[in-house]
């Protein structure tokens, strides 16, 4: 049972799915948005990291930038650290999602097929809305990577960054991480700062990466680890 229609459905609250549905509203298109806004950012996201990208580039697109990370500041009434901590971007989130995109549907998709004219969405409720188009911004939660040598040992031994908001749980622990990346340095920092023992065997980026992302003046996730 079809249980309406839609011009455009948005999959995914988070940052780009909010912000493809604000620029849509904007040119005068109205979408239905699901999901549950800045819930990979609250769940996945370990508490005290520092995002990486410049201040400009931590900001939710919005039209104008009416909904920007300085507009956000003025409405605080307070200066936002820099780099931005995950905590302050997730509050962030939350604003815009209620500014520009007032109308966000705490549903699941669960399944997205062809339709007579277009595409049948289908929710975890088992309703569907038909859709001329859709914007699919659903994250990277089910696009956590673990090596092959790795499956046979329980989650215990083994986790993956995606998995952790609290790394509260390794003090006292001795932790390998595996990996160069910024989830991979940020992990090892913050897991240092619980009480682990954290081997600092990371694998460096390739160098084209490393020209390319440059170091904060702020405090370095690497330079926070343990000797």
């Amino acid at each position: 049972m079809s249980a309406s229609r839609a011009h455009v459905v948005v999959v995914g609250a988070g940052p780009y799915g909010l912000a493809a549905a604000a620029h849509l509203r904007e040119a005068g298109t109205d979408p239905l948005v699901f999901g549950e806004p800045m819930d990979y950012w609250e769940r996945n996201m370990p508490a005290g990291m520092l995002l990486r990208s410049s201040w400009r580039a931590s900001s939710i697109s919005s039209p104008g930038d009416r909904f920007s990370l300085a507009q956000y500041e003025r409405h605080l009434g307070r200066r936002l650290d820099r780099p931005v901590p995950r905590e302050d971007f997730v509050a962030y989130g939350h604003w815009f999602q209620r500014q520009a995109v007032p109308e966000v549907r705490r549903q699941r998709v669960k399944e997205i097929r062809a339709g007579d004219d277009g595409f049948v969405v289908e929710l975890d409720d088992g309703t569907t809305v038909d859709a001329r188009r859709i914007v699919i911004a659903s994250g990277l939660a089910t696009f956590a990577w673990r090596p092959a040598p790795f499956d046979r040992l329980p989650a215990g031994v083994v986790s993956h960054t995606s998995d952790h908001s609290d790394f509260a749980g390794f003090d006292g622990r001795r932790v390998l991480v595996v990996g160069g990346g910024q989830s991979a340095v940020e992990s090892a920092a913050l897991a240092s700062e619980a009480g682990a023992d954290v081997l600092r065997r990371i694998e460096r980026p390739p160098e084209a990466h490393r020209r390319r992302v440059q170091p904060s003046a702020a405090r370095e996730p690497v330079d926070r680890c343990a000797a």
